[in-house]
């Protein structure tokens, strides 16, 4: 199977802006699709020249597909990290809330007014 470098170049247009809209999983099926596209390109009967032309065109876009799955997956991170300081923050904060409030509530410390009359 021979693979035209403008075809090449092209994919790479696409795998990019794909990419962009597309989520971790899909990033890891481009990337195999070009690990095996690699791999077709050192089987192939191209010339040394053309071979090499084709391979170096391949591992900048596996580079670029690789840095997107990292950054993606440093975002979901940040973002599930941000998320529990957030839970972390409101339960603490309420907390803090509950006891504030139970210690000046006059119904909860008996000091409502009300007089209470137990008789047996």
């Amino acid at each position: 199977m021979n693979i035209s470098s403008s075809s090449i170049s092209q994919s790479s247009a696409s795998y990019t802006s794909q990419s962009s809209a597309s989520d971790t999983g899909s990033l890891e099926k481009q990337l195999e699709s070009l690990e095996k596209q690699l791999k077709e390109v050192a089987q192939s009967k191209d010339d040394e020249k053309t071979k090499q032309t084709k391979t170096q065109q391949l591992q900048q876009q596996i580079q670029q597909i690789q840095l997107q799955i990292a950054q993606k997956k440093s975002q979901a991170d940040n973002q599930a990290d941000g998320q529990q300081q957030n839970a972390n923050r409101q339960a603490a904060a309420g907390s803090q809330l509950g006891v504030n409030t139970s210690r000046n509530n006059p119904a909860l410390n008996g000091t409502t007014g009300n007089n209470l009359d137990i008789r047996i």
